[in-house]
């Protein structure tokens, strides 16, 4: 029974595949590839190199001036008399100029140190006599931590225009400024 039902599933697949055929391609004309042309190979006349010609003289070389030597430690000995040796010419030191110190790069809108130091002094003290309107007592928490906070940056800032950080101090001293405007309108 079995072998019957396997029958019955395959004839129809089977008769699918006989009846299925392989389409043959079209005829297609060849492709008629054109001979390559042909190669023509020349040949070179080696050339010789143009020949050398003869360098002029060199200037002659200038005598070098011996240097002279540093004088060796003395030694006690029985002295030995010594030809007199013909003056040599002891060359001058040579001076070197030295160039001038090259000034300090600064952007257009860098100031130089005593006006750089002159405006933030003037921005600290614009936050002092800010925070100095302030009545601390009545401030809550936060506040009086904004207080200290501001209190602190000028600090800071001082100490950076003491070691000429100018841009450090600028921006501390500016932010304290900031602070100390924002709890005088409150």
């Amino acid at each position: 029974m079995m072998k019957v039902a396997v029958l019955m599933l395959l004839a129809p697949a089977a008769a699918g595949c006989a009846s299925a055929q392989a389409k043959s391609p079209a005829d297609r004309p060849n492709l008629e590839v054109p001979a390559p042309p042909p190669r023509v190979i020349e040949s070179r006349a080696v050339h010789e190199a143009p020949p050398l010609e003869p360098v002029p003289d060199l200037p002659p070389a200038s005598p070098s001036v011996p240097r002279p030597r540093p004088a060796s430690p003395v030694r006690e000995s029985k002295p030995e008399p010594k030809p007199e040796a013909p003056a040599v010419e002891v060359p001058l030191p040579v001076t070197v100029a030295v160039p001038p110190p090259v000034p300090q790069l600064r952007t257009p809108d860098t100031v130089d140190g005593a006006e750089a130091e002159r405006q933030i002094k003037e921005v600290i003290d614009s936050a002092r006599r800010t925070l100095g309107l302030i009545d601390y007592r009545p401030l809550n928490s936060q506040r009086r931590a904004q207080y200290d906070s501001a209190k602190l940056l000028i600090t800071e800032a001082e100490d950076a225009l003491k070691s000429q950080n100018y841009v450090l101090a600028r921006g501390l001293a500016e932010k304290a400024d900031r602070i100390a405007k924002e709890l005088q309108v409150r």
